[in-house]
């Protein structure tokens, strides 16, 4: 059953043009409200509770088959900045939200599909700790944001959609770390001539144990106790598509099956020791930018949620680095660590 819309002639009107609606609900009005609430730095729409930012390496395993080395892992190693958040606001608890990660790798040569960022030499990968998304398509994801922004009633758009319902309870558990959880990208991308969805699998446990997570804020002091104590690693991993009709493209809250296409290591994400509480590396992992649509051609993001994406992240950056003071240009170099 569609959401009947109170549809006006500025107002959102996903049947008219989802990107643009989900551009108003999530920047205009989500962001919006924020901004003239005092909101001070702006942040992110979405994803803006910071857990920490990271210096790492993205290292492409090495000898692999050439019908692997497609784009990005054609060259050996790349610096990378991490940044590990949750889909909740500020001050409210970790516990039981969804966590996010960007990945954002330098000296990446080649064209990028970011409409103003072609000449980047920067790519982006984001990923979460589910492996499906909570709709299928980028109508369905306005419907959903047109439900809770304006109508103010997810729980009759829940009732009419129990997949949604059930994948979002699915989404409420526990992570004990961002260093021990595996992350995905949900949505797919094309991998050269074939199509992937990507996959983060942690090697190993990092030092320590997690923190009691009575505190609010746990995932943030796990984060900074590991990592000041050794490095931590990831497996980037790519899943192909075997079997168009099992694995679409457009139909997002379909489960590629990994005993059908079991992951395969492309390259290790190596989190180097360090201080995430360090002056200054918070603030500079804040004001990047993460867009799944700066990347090269061969990975091109698949499906109508990545394609609302590009529109509506790339509006929420330019708005939020306007109001902050920060220029809208990606980076040529990574900062170091312990830079002032």
């Amino acid at each position: 059953m569609k959401v009947q819309q109170k549809a006006t002639s500025s107002g959102p009107n996903c049947g008219a043009d989802p990107a643009l609606a989900l551009k108003q609900m999530f920047i205009d009005m989500t962001m919006g409200t924020r901004i003239n609430a005092g909101q001070c730095p702006v942040r992110r729409a979405v994803f803006l509770k910071l857990h920490g930012v990271a210096k790492a390496d993205f290292i492409v395993t090495p000898g692999l088959p050439q019908e692997y080395r497609v784009g990005i892992f054609a060259k050996e190693r790349y610096d990378a900045w991490i940044r590990f958040s949750s889909d909740t606001v500020p001050g409210a608890p970790d516990l039981k939200t969804t966590v996010g990660v960007g990945i954002k790798l330098f000296d990446v040569a080649g064209k990028k599909l970011l409409p103003g960022d072609e000449d980047a030499t920067t790519a982006d990968f984001l990923l979460q700790n589910m492996d499906i998304f909570f709709v299928d398509t980028a109508m369905d994801m306005c419907e959903f944001t047109y439900a809770g922004a304006v109508l103010h009633d997810y729980g009759k758009y829940l009732a009419e959609h129990p997949r949604t319902a059930e994948i979002l309870k699915e989404m409420e558990k526990v992570v004990p770390s961002c260093l021990t959880t595996p992350y995905w990208s949900g949505l797919p991308y094309s991998f050269g001539d074939k199509n992937v969805k990507y996959k983060l699998e942690p090697i190993g446990p990092p030092f320590g144990a997690p923190p009691g997570q009575n505190n609010k804020d746990y995932l943030e002091a796990d984060l900074q106790a590991r990592l000041n104590m050794g490095e931590a690693q990831f497996k980037f991993m790519v899943q192909f598509q075997t079997d168009p009709a099992k694995m679409p493209l457009d139909k997002a809250t379909v489960r590629w099956s990994e005993e059908d296409s079991p992951p395969v290591q492309l390259a290790t994400l190596v989190i180097r020791q360090q201080d995430i509480s360090v002056q200054g590396q918070a603030a500079y992992g804040e004001n990047l930018s993460f867009n799944p649509w700066r990347t090269l051609q061969e990975h091109e993001p698949q499906g109508s949620i990545s394609d609302v994406r590009k529109t509506v992240y790339q509006a929420g950056a330019a708005l939020r680095r306007f109001k902050n003071g920060v220029p809208a240009v990606e980076p040529q170099h990574p900062r170091e660590l312990n830079q002032p």
